[in-house]
């Protein structure tokens, strides 16, 4: 015999769907199986398939140590097993470093499984990482990141989280720094103030005085006259913005395919093996959120950042 407490997460549901979530590998036939077969009690009663548990109630189990383990919910996940980097995490929101070549969000159906989100929605499902009694909101990321640029996205596991960090991003209050590479000279700060606007069947942005605006702060790092390693402070967030804005200031990021130079692209290409642009979501710092006033000065930096650093010395002595 087995004995658990109902947690408060898995408490205010039905016997038979408490069953189904807790013994994952089991089918459900097997689960309908002993519950015909009254090898499962409540509170010292006989449990049926429609009878609800509640946080704190007991049930025994009358099943072999056995089938317990065979039936049971793997518990010892951890990130790696859903192809996660998390920098940060606590009860309201996880931070992961997301490699340059994943999507944020699927695109198509193929796609399911096969991305950010849903990676992160398995582990903090599969690992109850978060308060599952609610069952209208499901955990999200806040902002997003294009397939080739790789670094920072937070997730939301709760609904009001969530609501705090789309507000604190709408007015702008993260402060949010990219790494990038570029061809040409950089080598006192500028800044991009301008509008644009969206080609939906080019994917791809270009100024409009009708378009939204965009602000991004740009600081030279280092720079051999040919090439610079630039710090991006972005402020709006839109599509292509800092690759757009570099563009416009006649030094592309190198790598990049949509925006970048091709003669730069092709060389680093062929010497390097540069594919894509390189492009880094670096570093996130909170400010003061109502409601979340803990992460209040919190710094998280991307693993990734010294590859960026090493990359760029590499370039700049070719």
């Amino acid at each position: 015999m087995i004995e658990i407490i109902i947690s408060k997460n898995q408490g205010n549901q039905r016997f038979d769907r408490f069953l189904r979530k807790y013994f994952e590998n089991a089918p459900l036939s097997v689960i309908s199986k002993n519950i015909r077969k009254r090898n499962f009690k409540i509170n010292g009663k006989r449990a049926k398939n429609n009878d609800f548990v509640y946080e704190g109630d007991k049930v025994l189990m009358y099943i072999s140590d056995e089938n317990y383990k065979k039936w049971l919910s793997k518990t010892d996940f951890i990130p790696q097993d859903f192809n996660l980097d998390i920098i940060y995490e606590d009860d309201n929101i996880v931070v992961m470093d997301k490699e340059a070549g994943q999507l944020t969000h699927s695109a198509s159906k193929k796609d399911y499984g096969n991305n950010l989100v849903d990676n992160m929605l398995s582990y903090l499902y599969k690992t109850k990482s978060f308060d599952m009694s609610d069952k209208t909101f499901k955990p999200a990321v806040v902002n997003r990141l294009d397939r080739n640029t790789a670094g920072l996205v937070i997730g939301a596991k709760n609904s009001n989280a969530l609501r705090l960090l789309n507000k604190a991003i709408k007015e702008n209050k993260l402060d949010k720094y990219y790494l990038t590479i570029v061809a040409g000279e950089v080598n006192k700060d500028f800044k991009i103030d301008t509008k644009i606007s969206k080609n939906e069947d080019k994917n791809k942005v270009k100024k409009s005085s009708e378009g939204k605006e965009i602000l991004t702060y740009f600081k030279p790092i280092k720079s051999n006259g040919t090439y610079s390693l630039l710090e991006c402070k972005l402020i709006t967030g839109r599509t292509h913005q800092i690759r757009f804005s570099l563009k416009e200031n006649n030094t592309p990021i190198i790598g990049d395919r949509k925006y970048g130079n091709p003669s730069v692209n092709k060389i680093l290409k062929e010497r390097l093996n540069i594919n894509n642009q390189i492009l880094l979501a670096y570093k996130i710092v909170f400010p003061k959120i109502k409601g979340l006033e803990y992460l209040e000065g919190l710094e998280v930096v991307s693993k990734k950042y010294q590859d960026i650093k090493k990359l760029s010395e590499k370039i700049m002595t070719m």
